[in-house]
């Protein structure tokens, strides 16, 4: 049976049913079962770059590489146009191995791909479990996708391995929503304030807010867990304005109370700059509180700019035009920005940590590093490096040409009271 099975990699792979029924009957043969779920993140971005032919062939590169070309693969399938699960026969191997296994696997398919088609940065997401006596496939592919779900945040992490630990964090999210309504509700929603610093003097310049709420334990959920359930709700623009209704009535009490303003900066979602109202409703808040809108900056991800970039430039300039102030986040984080920068009305730059650790390694990213910074401010964009840890880290990036930072060295982000003891009311 199993050598009947090996045949189904050279031919057109099987529907989802029949992948199912197929690994069935042989999964009772195997020795040490896996399921491996696979997924491509930026593919509906490569297909709007290259089109969709290319966005075809990268999908048939996939499947040759991860199914027909991988020696321990049995049998695989394709769940939707972008997910492949692929059954695999680990034999021997210890569950170290069959990570390193796959990392390899991926590191070939991705530099494969950069060498074609540099200008989007493709990445797999691959979630694994080794399948029990028993086990259904339905619940073997639900874990595998709780695996593969756990690193869909990260561009360092490429594969991994399902636990219960997973499960229980995929069953915590389940109520991420009835959570978030609650605080919403009972004005739950609460703002932390990390410095941004001028590299030269070290003098506070400006903050940016970032929300927080609690679950049903008290305990404080992160926003990288929260933010894209949200998002893809829909509702993630009742969080932005309830941080901004905030980020106002902070900046208002220290100006009354006299004290000297700096810019902070509040996140703005796709969906937030396709809704007319609510970018009106953000402009009477600011308004209705008489204040300088200098003082407000939105900070924006290069993921706004994969659709509908003449409508969302079109918004961003409406913003610049009303005197807001605009940041570009996460650059170097995946998309090519260079591709769409010029058109962007930004004020600010900011350099994803991930880049800028990777670029102060050695000479030549620091070069690439120093060439970029001088770019953007030839163009009139100031520059801020983020998530920078160490003094080490900071002399390197000061050297490059960057004047402002954001990171641990400086500070963690802060809750309000504590913020204000140290910043504002020393």
């Amino acid at each position: 049976m199993l050598n009947k099975i090996l045949e189904h990699k050279t031919e057109e792979l099987p529907s989802l049913e029949r992948f199912k029924m197929l690994g069935s009957k042989v999964v009772v043969e195997m020795k040490k079962p896996v399921l491996a779920s696979f997924n491509l993140r930026n593919l509906k971005y490569f297909n709007e770059i290259y089109g969709t032919a290319k966005g075809d062939w990268l999908i048939t590169l996939m499947v040759d590489y991860f199914c027909r070309e991988n020696k321990k693969s049995i049998l695989g399938s394709m769940s939707y146009v972008d997910h492949l699960l692929v059954l695999c026969e680990a034999g021997g191997d210890s569950d170290e191995e069959i990570l390193a296994f796959y990392q390899d696997i991926a590191d070939r398919f991705l530099e494969r791909v950069s060498e074609h088609y540099d200008r989007v940065k493709i990445h797999v997401e691959c979630g694994l479990y080794v399948m029990q006596p028993g086990d259904s496939f339905i619940y073997a592919q639900d874990n595998a996708r709780y695996a593969r779900r756990s690193i869909r945040h990260s561009y360092s992490n490429t594969v991994a391995f399902y636990s219960e630990d997973l499960r229980r964090r995929s069953i915590k999210k389940a109520s991420i929503i009835p959570n978030f309504e609650h605080a919403i509700d009972t004005d739950g929603i609460q703002v932390y304030l990390q410095p941004k610093c001028s590299a030269k003097n070290d003098r506070i310049i400006g903050a940016e807010a970032l929300s927080r709420f609690c679950d049903e334990d008290g305990e404080i959920l992160s926003p990288a867990i929260y933010v894209p359930i949200l998002e893809q709700a829909g509702i993630v623009s009742r969080l932005d304005y309830q941080v901004l209704v905030k980020s106002v009535e902070l900046l208002s009490k220290w100006r009354d109370d006299g004290h000297e303003l700096f810019p902070i900066s509040v996140n703005l979602s796709r969906v937030d700059l396709l809704e007319d109202r609510f970018i009106e409703s953000l402009d009477h808040l600011v308004e209705d509180a008489g204040l300088d809108k200098q003082y407000i900056e939105f900070e924006l991800t290069e993921t706004v700019l994969v659709k509908d970039l003449e409508m969302i430039i079109a918004k961003m300039n409406h913003l610049r035009e009303k005197g807001y102030r605009i940041a570009l986040d996460d650059f170097g984080s995946g998309y090519n920005s260079l591709y769409v920068l010029g058109q962007v009305p930004a004020n600010v730059i900011k350099f994803d940590r991930g880049f800028v650790l990777h670029s102060i390694q050695n000479q030549m990213g620091m070069t690439i590093l120093s060439n970029l910074v001088n770019t953007f401010k030839e163009i009139e964009f100031e520059v801020l490096c983020e998530g920078v840890e160490t003094e080490e880290e900071k002399q390197k990036i000061v050297s490059c040409g960057c004047d402002v930072i954001q990171g641990y060295l400086y500070d963690k982000p802060l809750c309000i009271d504590d913020f204000e003891k140290k910043y504002i009311y020393a």
